[in-house]
């Protein structure tokens, strides 16, 4: 199945409602039947092989795919004899930004590139369903969340800086460091990557030169700043690094389509 990007500029968010979570070692025994589910499965395979077969379509799987299965699919599972599947399940009821039902834009199969973090994330889950404290649905439910995030960037459907941790780093150092100007050269030296080789990963994970990425971040920080604290364009230019209040109302303009003396009305 073609994959299909999801638009960098919509507001991408899946809240899901757990209704069933397991991390198991699945033997020869264990077996799925074949059954109609009114919920969205969602099975990643650690280790081991196994087979799904989704509305009669047989999916071998292997240590690093994502099964994901929607509601209204035939499901039946079951596992290899000689090589036991470990895999983490979660069946769950699934809402759009709009708070209407909706599904994750995943294929049935996808092959996952290793990511420690959606591992980890997998861990926390388990101990806090093993903690079964008041405030565990709420806790698995953001790591869910989270996770779906790391999956959408691993298949590559949405970039982000989350997506590689030199990225995020140079994220971080621009807002560290926003009020002053700051070279490509010196974000690269604070992360440990060639100037050359930083554009490159911005590019990748974000679809943004290093230039464009410190320039978003910046305007993107004084917007808030004019809209949730009151401050006047002319302190959002010097608090934010722009020259003056001129350049900063250009710059703003192209980003986002309309002056930051705007934003209050627009946002509010």
């Amino acid at each position: 199945m073609s994959k299909t990007k999801i638009n960098r500029e919509a507001d991408i968010c899946f809240l899901p409602q757990i209704t069933y979570f397991v991390h198991r070692q699945c033997t020869s025994e264990c077996h799925l039947p074949r059954t109609q589910i009114d919920f969205h499965d969602l099975a990643f395979i650690i280790s081991g092989k196994g087979e799904y077969i989704v509305d009669d379509v047989p999916y071998p799987v292997t240590g690093g795919d994502l099964i994901y299965i929607k509601p209204g699919s035939f499901r039946e599972a079951s596992a290899n004899a000689s090589q036991p599947m470990q895999v983490y399940a979660f069946n769950m009821h699934l809402l759009g930004a709009d708070f209407e039902p909706t599904f994750l834009p995943l294929p049935t199969l996808s092959k996952l590139d290793y990511d420690p973090k959606i591992n980890h994330l997998l861990e926390r889950i388990k101990q806090y369903f093993a903690l079964r404290e008041s405030i565990c649905k709420m806790q698995t439910t953001a790591l869910l969340m989270e996770i779906f995030t790391q999956v959408l960037m691993n298949v590559g459907l949405i970039q982000g800086s989350g997506s590689d941790p030199r990225v995020h780093a140079a994220a971080a150092y621009v807002m560290e460091n926003i009020s002053r100007h700051i070279s490509a050269a010196e974000i690269g030296k604070a992360v440990g990557v060639h100037p050359g080789y930083l554009n490159k990963l911005t590019m990748k994970h974000t679809g943004k030169t290093v230039s464009r990425f410190i320039t978003s971040i910046r305007v993107n920080l004084a917007e808030d700043a004019i809209v949730y604290e009151g401050i006047s364009v002319s302190q959002a230019a010097i608090r934010f690094g722009f020259s003056d209040i001129y350049h900063f109302s250009k710059v703003f303009k192209k980003y986002k389509g309309y002056p930051p003396s705007t934003s209050k009305i627009l946002l509010r």
